[in-house]
């Protein structure tokens, strides 16, 4: 991290110090106030702090909370240059925090062909042929395609577009991120031939004479990533800008970047330099260069409050809608498999060896794990750290954690894992899930209400790009779990539903906690970072079903507003 990132988190500790100091003033009009720079009154606030859940109005210095409480109160700390919002009688509360995106991905998503919604393979088919023909010298990627919307549903192949990209690469994924379409051109540039054998983790999709469909799962998209041109600093760049600037207009203050790569963490820092985070952000690089981290002694949180390392992200299976999700039973409509272990799983061994040395030198460990045999193998792994560690403040974390084995609930929790979440994939996935396990092992499947009852922190997030980035769909889904075919309006496994506060609690407080950060951020409180958000509708008071259509009025980090759907109320 940059000298400025260190003496500014100096700073912050200091100031932080000197807050607290004027709490106890906080709510007298009588005393004498510094002059806050900002100050959002005329809200409804659901500050997400136990100790003081309500209140009318805040006031901010620097990028700190100074005081939160009436409007008589806080209008103390006005002075001639504070800025005032009115917030009109709108909900404010803290910002959000996803707890698990692919962040530059996500940037170079809102640029790259989008067939998330092609309703036909010919409509698919056609946007690769427009992009192609737009920029005939750029590999098409991209995509986030979802062949479950078709009718019927079926897996497309390269025959489907190679005569619309005869000379132009193609390798476009699938939404959930463990499959990949490859056209001829792309395969002839990975060397993929009918003699090609598929990598442990990964399978060469084959038809019937033997020869390659075009796609790969998991591992196998690997043969063609190392031959894809990699982004160019710039280009990468301007992908993290495009995915700041949109996290701003949906009300995300904090994200944790999944999987990140060290050209990533680059951009984010020279960003950071410059002044341009207009969000917080937590990167977990892969578990395989842990010792890269350990070497030069950066532990779990490192960093500044803009800009933090020491969490690692690793694989233990694939997906659902990809049926490489590992399972200790097979699919129902797959028979022959029970998915695939992830190759950081191969060996076993060498993943156990891993976690312990990366445990060893205080990193953070947050691992995917979607089939239950996948989420049990984990925690066993975990479980063997604990033994020969000892207990302390790890937070580890499994992420997705969807469909869990009955017997294992309680050692999640027994463990202190932290399950890290999207609910937005149950109802994606509810639409066709049943056909695929079955409806013994759905009664576990996104168990957020059963994570709360047996006392598993949660962690929210979506997955971006795998599912919107927009929080408002997020808590639609995990309080309604109605799902997206509009055939489970009473909720998809409905007795999993969670409350709209347990949902934002988990999204505020409860992502800050996974990441290290529950006494700095998560909730509207005196000494803590001011990111915070005003809705244009009471999520706690509106039918549920209205959630999915709030608008974000304002965001604020740090005490800047970062972004206005229309100019507030009050003074500037």
């Amino acid at each position: 991290m940059s000298c400025r990132a260190g003496c500014s988190l100096a700073a912050v500790r200091w100031f932080a110090l000197f807050a607290f100091c004027l709490l106890p003033f906080a709510f007298s009009s009588a005393q004498s106030h510094p002059e806050a720079e900002l100050v959002v009154t005329n809200a409804r606030i659901w500050t997400v702090d136990s100790n003081h859940p309500t209140a009318d109005a805040v006031a901010v210095i620097g990028d700190r909370i100074v005081a939160v409480g009436s409007a008589a109160d806080i209008d103390a700390w006005r002075g001639s240059e504070t800025r005032v919002i009115d917030a009109g009688g709108k909900l404010l509360m803290p910002g959000f925090n996803d707890a698990h995106v692919h962040f530059i991905d996500g940037g170079m998503q809102l640029d790259s062909v989008d067939l998330r919604d092609a309703p036909t393979p010919e409509e698919f088919r056609d946007r690769i042929a427009r992009r192609a023909a737009r920029y005939p010298d750029e590999w098409v990627t991209g995509g986030d395609w979802d062949e479950e919307k078709w009718n019927p549903p079926h897996l497309p192949a390269r025959d489907l577009i190679d005569s619309v990209t005869p000379r132009t690469p193609v390798f476009v994924n699938r939404y959930d991120g463990h499959e990949s379409l490859a056209n001829s051109a792309a395969l002839r540039l990975a060397g993929i031939t009918a003699a090609t054998q598929s990598p442990p983790g990964g399978e060469i999709v084959k038809d019937a004479n033997g020869n390659p469909t075009g796609v790969l799962k998991d591992a196998a998209q690997g043969l063609v990533d190392r031959v894809t041109p990699p982004l160019t600093h710039e280009r990468r760049l301007r992908a993290a800008r495009r995915a700041l600037s949109h996290a701003a207009s949906l009300g995300v203050t904090s994200v944790q970047h999944m999987s990140a790569a060290y050209a990533d963490i680059e951009a984010y820092e020279e960003l950071a330099e410059r002044g341009e985070l207009t969000a917080r952000i937590y990167v977990a690089p892969p578990l395989a260069g842990w010792q890269d981290l350990a070497k030069i002694g950066v532990r779990h949180a490192f960093g500044s409050p803009w800009l933090r390392i020491g969490a690692l992200k690793a694989f233990a299976d694939g997906s659902l809608g990809s049926t490489t999700a590992y399972f200790f039973q097979p699919y129902n409509d797959a028979p022959g498999t029970r998915g695939l272990l992830a190759g950081d799983l191969q060996p076993l061994s060498r993943f156990r060896d891993r976690t312990l040395g990366a445990d060893a030198a205080g990193l953070q460990l947050c691992t995917h794990a979607i089939g239950d045999e996948a989420i049990s193998i984990v925690l066993d792994s975990y479980q063997n750290l604990v033994d020969k560690h000892g207990e302390r403040d790890r937070r580890l974390r499994i992420e997705h954690a969807q469909h869990m084995a009955a017997k294992d609930f309680d050692r999640f929790a027994r463990l202190h894992v932290i399950a890290s979440v999207q609910p937005y994939h149950a109802i994606d996935d509810g639409r066709w899930a049943e056909r695929r396990i079955g409806s013994e092992r759905i009664k576990n499947t996104y168990a957020f209400r059963t994570f709360l009852d047996r006392g598993v922190k949660l962690a929210l997030g979506t997955d971006w790009t795998v599912a919107p980035l927009n929080p408002m769909l997020t808590i639609y889904a995990a309080v309604t779990r109605a799902t997206l075919d509009g055939k489970n309006p009473n909720g998809w496994v409905p007795e999993q539903k969670i409350t709209v506060k347990e949902a934002v609690e988990a999204y505020t407080m409860g992502s800050a906690f996974a990441e290290f950060q529950d006494r700095e951020k998560g909730s509207i409180t005196a000494g803590k970072l001011a990111d915070m958000v005003i809705l244009s509708d009471d999520i706690f008071r509106i039918d549920p079903n209205a959630i999915r259509d709030v608008q974000v009025e304002n965001t604020i980090v740090g005490g800047k507003v970062v972004y206005t759907r229309k100019p507030p109320a009050g003074r500037p």
